[in-house]
């Protein structure tokens, strides 16, 4: 098939414009853009040598009253006396990897307690927590946090 100056130029544009498109069409929705900001924010300052699941102030756009309440509640608990997790409650992990920063959404599902927002880290998207979104004043905000795989 031949095609003529004009032709060619619109087959030319249709190529150069649709990765935009494409793109366009695979925007999050804003649930998951929510949980996507929260967690690339969590794991910098994890990676910047923070403590962020006690700074309650940052954390507070992006995770409900109700679970910060609970987050203060368990930090009063003596470990001694009770069991409290040995994992980060976020990103449920002791650690984490460099490659850490690169943090995507892979999924979502919905139930009738929240919005499940698939989450992985790292290039081979290897760690994937799910966090459960709900939305607070009329923002998504994250309400818990289950890890994917158990070992």
């Amino acid at each position: 098939m031949k095609y003529s100056g004009a032709e060619m130029k619109i087959v030319v544009m249709a190529c150069l414009f649709f990765p935009w498109f494409a793109s366009a069409a695979q925007a999050l929705s804003p649930e998951s853009t929510a949980a996507l900001n929260f967690n690339k924010c969590y794991i910098s300052q994890i990676m910047s040598g923070k403590e962020p699941l006690s700074d309650y102030t940052a954390l507070k756009p992006y995770v409900t009253r109700e679970t910060i309440s609970k987050l203060k509640a368990m930090d009063k608990l003596d470990p001694n006396e009770y069991d409290v997790p040995d994992i980060d409650m976020f990103i449920k992990a002791q650690g984490y990897q460099n490659d850490w920063k690169n943090v995507a959404v892979v999924g979502s599902d919905y139930d009738a307690a929240c919005i499940q927002v698939y989450i992985a880290y790292g290039e081979k998207k290897d760690h994937i927590v799910i966090d459960c979104m709900v939305k607070e004043d009329n923002t998504w905000k994250l309400q818990s946090v289950a890890a994917r795989d158990f070992n």
